[in-house]
């Protein structure tokens, strides 16, 4: 049994002061207060960051603010150069960032990298197998190359399905992926109704994005627009129930009743959104109608950083009370990595806690990182 003590921990969604708790076999076994307990150490759950992707670690500076399908190109530009070995290394230091920022989950979008990297690194996490392919009659073969990477899970690593979007990818290969998640009930995330250009493309079929395939010289095929909005289309082709949604900052009302209604969790990206210049996002919208929000960096292409605390910073700048940034932080994370029993400091629950110096809930952002602590088990000391 070890024992853990706080000045202050982020428990049940509030504040308590003076707080041992002990932990065995990965869970939470109690939660007591202890007057004077653990001077100087603030305890979260362990902080997630749900919506990033580790292996372009190496774009960190490289990549200027452009119009979206501009940006684009110069990353594919960019990452054609590299090799899967150059990823992985890339992925390894986003591991090391991560850690040092005090992130004790991840939800990692991969593309061409490896699993062993993450799955190896005592994080919690899950990777994301990212799936690409706009024709509809190459679905087979895109499903195929994603399913490829597929691992057995372990105790903290789970292998995830990410369709990229509804810009690139077909209706058919979304029902592909979104059968086998459930199949092997493993996480089903997507990008979705992130950009202006992708609501005009699946309305009318042209606009930037339609020009950028032409650029590049990727054929669509016999693919149609499906003169939706990306929320709609996702909910006709039956694959938004329980889906991550990554951004989504372009939603109306019945956008957001429909992520509530198919208890789809949300991935607000604050950095990225004031990178690319998009209006204010509708977080506070889709919390008020009880969808959960969780926060990601994105990449170092769109993001100065991989740390989570930057993310809450944007947030309360934003206006968002600092109690629901934490849970947007800690709880609806870990919802959105489809883990349970995580994200929460309570009897039962995962012992995964991130641990900052100070003695008042303002320090928590920016309060230097003591400790990452995920299933009981020390990252950083």
């Amino acid at each position: 049994m070890t024992v853990l003590s706080a000045e202050l921990a982020f428990a049940g969604g509030r504040w308590v002061e003076g707080v041992e708790i002990r932990h065995e076999g990965g869970a939470i076994r109690s939660v007591k207060r202890v007057r004077g307990a653990g001077r100087g150490r603030i305890l979260l759950p362990g902080l997630v960051n749900a919506h990033t992707h580790l292996e372009l670690t190496w774009l960190d500076g490289l990549v200027k603010p452009a119009p979206f399908t501009e940006w684009a190109s110069r990353l594919m530009e960019e990452r054609a150069k590299l090799g899967p070995h150059d990823l992985e290394g890339s992925l390894r230091d986003g591991i090391g960032r991560s850690v040092a920022a005090g992130t004790a989950a991840v939800g990692d979008f991969a593309w061409l990298s490896q699993n062993d990297a993450l799955r190896q690194s005592g994080l919690r996490a899950v990777s994301w197998r990212e799936a690409l392919g706009i024709a509809p009659g190459r679905a087979e073969d895109a499903a195929r190359r994603a399913l490829g990477f597929l691992e057995k899970k372990t105790s903290t690593w789970s292998p995830g399905l990410a369709p990229h979007a509804p810009y690139s990818c077909s209706g058919e290969l979304y029902r592909r992926l979104f059968r086998e998640a459930r199949r092997a009930r493993i996480p089903f995330a997507t990008h979705l109704s992130e950009l202006r250009e992708e609501l005009e493309y699946l309305r009318t079929g042209r606009g930037p994005f339609r020009e950028m395939l032409d650029r590049l010289g990727r054929d669509a095929g016999s693919w149609s627009p499906p003169r939706r909005r990306p929320v709609a289309y996702l909910a006709a082709l039956g694959v938004l129930g329980g889906a991550t949604a990554a951004h989504a900052n372009y939603l109306t009302a019945p956008d957001v009743a429909l992520l509530r209604r198919f208890r789809s969790t949300v991935v607000w990206c604050p950095q990225t959104h004031a990178f690319f210049g998009h209006p204010a996002h509708p977080v506070k919208r889709l919390l008020n109608a009880g969808v959960p929000v969780a926060l990601g960096t994105d990449s170092l292409g769109s993001s100065p950083t991989l740390d989570v605390r930057d993310e809450m910073r944007a947030a309360v700048g934003k206006g968002l009370p600092l109690n629901t940034v934490i849970r947007m932080a800690t709880e609806f994370g870990a919802r959105a990595l489809g883990l349970r029993k995580s994200g929460r400091i309570a009897p039962g629950w995962a012992a995964d806690f991130s641990v900052i110096g100070g003695g008042s809930p303002q320090e928590v952002l920016s309060g230097p990182v003591l400790d990452v602590i995920v299933a009981g088990r020390r990252l950083k000391s």
